[in-house]
């Protein structure tokens, strides 16, 4: 019914005037003091950038780091920047300004660049499952099998092959006929919303895009998935009860990234694959929560649960609270002249 209506509104607007901007809608109930809310997403944004950006830092600077595992979390970081930076702020504009507007070719470069971020994270999570069941499974042959140099090949074909996806996305999209109307019910450009509203039957290309959508989600979760299973079979053998300990606290931390980023993901494109109806509001509220969220959260779990990052996160703060040699000690006295005195 949908595609016979927009099959007789192009037809009934042949000489149509294509649309030059977009209109987001964003949340279609009322909302409330909607500069809080955009101040809100305005701090959530400086917390992952100083986040992302303090893990580049730490790994790029301290040598103790650089192994194949901290280079794939560094090119994750670097990822979720790209995310982060694509999607809020125009959420932060669009509260803050009640500014609604995008120009038409600005919409399908941010279409472009927030679906290259989504496949380069979902290529990177899958090489990091497949890092932590060589170091598991093969501990002994880990330093030959993944070097630094495999690393770094794993992370540039992951940016390289993210590429295509949204290439072809932007492709599928950006020619059709759009003559109205011109509202995108979401805060950002994404597929789906905005080839909906093209005044032609859009059935083919949404179902090339959510093809390509399950291939890359579906297939990284498949690797994924398969890495931890055999890390599982693998763990439950160890005899020893630290080394079982450790092993499970070691790929704790990606499942928790992989569940925060792919369970709102596999709900939204299992609903579009079934024709699910759900409502309007929630399905911009998990767009908002898998695009938000996990550039945000990544750094704090890495950050908080990787005993490397988090001991020269401390050794740095314990360093400055060193006493210089020409400051007095606690009971009074300077720290050459006791040290002059130790020694007579």
């Amino acid at each position: 019914m949908e595609q016979e209506w927009k099959s007789l509104r192009f037809q009934m607007n042949s000489n149509y005037t294509p649309v030059s901007q977009f209109l987001f809608v964003g949340f279609t109930g009322q909302q409330q003091m909607p500069q809080l809310i955009g101040t809100f997403f305005l701090f959530i944004y400086i917390l992952t950038l100083v986040g992302n950006l303090f893990i580049l830092h730490t790994v790029r600077k301290v040598k103790k780091l650089h192994t194949p595992m901290f280079i794939m979390i560094m090119n994750l970081a670097a990822s979720d920047i790209i995310y982060s930076t694509t999607v809020s702020p125009q959420m932060i504009y669009f509260y803050l300004t009640g500014f609604k507007e995008i120009q038409f070719h600005m919409c399908f470069v941010q279409m472009f660049f927030l679906h290259f971020a989504g496949c380069v994270d979902s290529y990177l999570m899958a090489a990091m499952a497949i890092d932590r069941f060589v170091s598991i499974c093969y501990p002994l042959r880990y330093p030959t099998i993944l070097s630094n140099s495999v690393a770094y090949k794993m992370c540039a074909v992951a940016w390289i092959a993210g590429i295509v996806v949204p290439l072809l996305l932007v492709l599928y999209s950006f020619p059709l006929p759009y003559c109205g109307p011109n509202k995108i019910v979401h805060f950002y450009c994404q597929h789906g919303q905005v080839a909906r509203l093209a005044c032609t039957d859009t059935s083919l290309t949404l179902t090339r895009a959510l093809i390509l959508g399950f291939i890359v989600l579906l297939g990284s979760f498949f690797i994924i998935l398969l890495s931890y299973l055999k890390i599982i079979i693998a763990v439950i053998k160890i005899v020893t009860k630290d080394s079982k300990e450790k092993a499970f606290y070691t790929c704790s931390t990606q499942l928790i990234v992989v569940m925060i980023y792919y369970i709102p993901r596999l709900f939204s494109y299992a609903s579009l694959s079934v024709s699910f109806n759900i409502p309007t509001d929630l399905i911009t509220a998990l767009g908002v929560s898998y695009c938000v969220l996990p550039p945000l959260v990544n750094p704090i779990i890495y950050s908080y649960r990787t005993q490397e990052i988090r001991n020269v996160f401390f050794k740095k703060n314990s360093s400055a609270k060193i006493i210089p040699k020409n400051e007095k000690n606690e009971h009074g006295l300077k720290e050459g002249k006791r040290n002059s005195t130790r020694v007579k």
